[in-house]
């Protein structure tokens, strides 16, 4: 694992970890709300290079090691993030990387491809939608717009915001509402790989005492992130329908917070996209499902079975 640092004009710096041969065709790896590279866990980024691919992931502004910002004085959209995984993509020297979105990652993947899809080779989006409105709005209790996207389970909302009603105060209650909070992501019929989560919830709490200014982060719906997606216009579906790129969209059936209807709407809106339903996936990416991930994406990369080293 290949670890640096690039910027993004004069006040941003941006963390990213490399995968593989840095002369393979390159994947850039974009997680989602408040979540910083690591995410993205080690074996699967082991496994996604083992393909023959060059990976990068990287830490979000606001997120892990990269530069953390006062909202209110410098606010931002979800376009910044996309031009932040372009200043991660200069920095190491790459002209045109596939795009892999997870989440609120997968919008960003989105913008970059509507900014400038001359740098983008192919976007794939996992567990996302082109809306945040439905989430954030079913977390805020406002009323349902007409006609929009399925929200998140009402349960689903109210075990969040319960879980969640006091900051944790250790980095051991950090790693264990991280774990919790991505159990609830998970739904009850997924597969939760305990040890797996427990060594990357500890990882993530741990992350910010690398820092050298001492900062920790704000997390999920209390995040820069979540004001950065409300300070976001939604994408409609002309936006979607004007990508010209291929595109691979790999939905959970059992997302509690983008129910699959997310994924049908972005493919029927798309004239490159197809759509792929992982059975038993929630919103958490766990171990079970980095094998179908990873293959999917080789068969959209590469048009063929790749075999996955192990």
């Amino acid at each position: 694992m290949f670890k640096s640092v690039t910027t993004c004009g004069s006040e941003i710096a941006l963390f990213y970890e490399a995968f593989g041969d840095r002369e393979a065709p390159p994947v850039l790896l974009v997680m989602g709300n408040s979540a910083p590279g690591l995410v993205w866990p080690d074996a699967f980024c082991n496994l996604l290079s083992s393909t023959g691919l060059f990976v990068v992931r990287f830490d979000a502004r606001d997120t892990g090691l990269s530069t953390y910002i006062d909202f209110s004085t410098s606010p931002y959209t979800l376009d910044d993030l996309a031009a932040d995984a372009f200043a991660v993509l200069d920095g190491i020297g790459i002209a045109k990387a596939h795009v892999v979105g997870l989440s609120q990652g997968g919008v960003v993947g989105y913008r970059m491809a509507l900014s400038k899809p001359e740098r983008v080779t192919t976007l794939c989006t996992i567990m996302s939608s082109p809306d945040m409105r439905p989430k954030n709005d079913a977390f805020a209790g406002a009323p349902e717009r007409p006609g929009e996207l399925p929200r998140p389970a009402a349960g689903y909302v109210a075990n969040v915001i319960a879980l969640n009603a006091h900051a944790p105060t250790s980095v051991g209650e950090v790693a264990t509402r991280f774990i919790e909070n991505f159990r609830l992501a998970a739904g009850p019929r997924s597969p939760f790989d305990e040890s797996a989560w427990q060594k990357l919830g500890q990882a993530f709490a741990e992350r910010p005492l690398l820092r050298s200014d001492g900062l920790q982060p704000t997390l999920a719906n209390n995040s820069n992130h979540a004001l950065a997606q409300k300070a976001t216009a939604a994408l409609t579906a002309e936006q979607l329908g004007s990508i010209g790129l291929p595109m691979l969209i790999i939905q959970g059936s059992d997302d509690p917070i983008f129910p699959v209807e997310h994924g049908r709407w972005v493919a029927a809106a798309t004239r490159h996209a197809t759509l792929r339903v992982v059975e038993r996936m929630g919103h958490a990416l766990d171990p079970a499902f980095f094998d179908p991930i990873v293959r999917e994406l080789c068969r959209f990369y590469f048009g063929e079975e790749i075999n996955i080293a192990r």
